[in-house]
């Protein structure tokens, strides 16, 4: 630690610099203490941080929260608490910091800042959920639209770890928006055809999805099913053909056909689906060389090239 700070910011005065709450209060709590949708405990990480056995020296307490009403909750170590009750398996209680807290939307706020908006310890989607919870404006929004979308983000395999339509696929909240970004209705077009290709998956893979929403924002006939005659025909091309593949092996074929560019890997997927598709002509469908006439590769080619 230095003992001077360097560069040339411009540090708040004292007193301009506003205080919170007040300070926590370090005491031993119950071993089995329990959060509300903690992060899933990776065994895998456990077993890394116990590899040279535990070390006092770098064991930082638990943050446990405190309501009004005196109920405690894990709000952050749920790792080194599972390391802890495996180095002492007969000890009852684990020191912790204790920390103040005005109720569960508190709770989930202070969850995201700790974990991302001061360190990015947690997932987004770890994040996303506790920001849903804490019903933080732009999370709700777009809950909204996984609602609307018929698909879910996964935090936790605790009771509420799971926003959105908790029954549909798990997104990334990263790929959703992005899938958004070609617009709302384009993108639950992706998802809906996805989900009838692979009907059993539980994820939708990212690229994919917003390559196929890419897609019917570029070229708005593959998804107008009232007047294009393409739209049913694209449709059965892509659930027909593509679902005798896993959704990672198409997006990683069609990325590599369409020229596998760097920082365009969807636009690479969706030039890679649509030139494939310009040239297949299914049995009583539309012919190859209407679809090359209706559907120009320049478009796409715009994009990348």
């Amino acid at each position: 630690m230095s003992t001077t700070i360097t560069g040339n910011a411009k540090l708040p005065q004292t007193d301009d610099i506003v205080v919170h709450g007040r300070p926590g209060t370090h005491a031993d709590v119950s071993v089995n203490i329990q959060g509300d949708i903690n992060r899933d405990t990776d065994s895998r990480r456990v077993k890394k941080n116990l590899k040279d056995g535990w070390k006092w020296t770098l064991y930082s307490p638990i943050i446990v929260a405190v309501f009004p009403n005196k109920e405690k909750l894990l709000l952050d170590g749920d790792h080194r608490r599972h390391m802890y009750r495996l180095t002492f398996p007969d000890a009852e209680t684990i020191p912790a910091y204790l920390i103040e807290v005005e109720n569960m939307k508190d709770y989930h706020r202070l969850f995201y800042e700790v974990n991302w908006e001061k360190r990015k310890n947690a997932t987004k989607e770890e994040v996303f959920v506790h920001q849903v919870k804490a019903k933080i404006e732009v999370a709700t929004q777009l809950n909204l639209e996984l609602i609307r979308c018929g698909v879910s983000v996964y935090g936790s395999s605790d009771k509420g770890g799971i926003v959105g339509f908790v029954n549909g696929p798990h997104v990334s909240v990263g790929a959703f928006r992005r899938a958004l970004k070609r617009g709302n209705n384009e993108a639950k077009m992706s998802i809906d055809i996805l989900k009838k290709t692979w009907p059993n998956d539980t994820k939708l893979q990212g690229e994919l999805m917003e390559a196929v929403a890419l897609l019917y924002s570029l070229y708005p006939i593959l998804g107008d099913q009232q007047k294009s005659k393409i739209s049913k025909d694209f449709e059965n091309w892509f659930a027909n053909l593509l679902s005798m593949y896993s959704q990672h092996s198409v997006a990683s074929d069609y990325k590599s056909r369409g020229g596998r560019v760097h920082h365009r890997h969807a636009e690479s997927i969706a030039r890679g689906l649509i030139s494939d598709y310009r040239r297949a002509q299914l049995i009583n469908g539309v012919t190859a060389k209407y679809k090359q006439k209706q559907l120009k590769l320049q478009l796409i080619n715009n994009l990348i090239d």
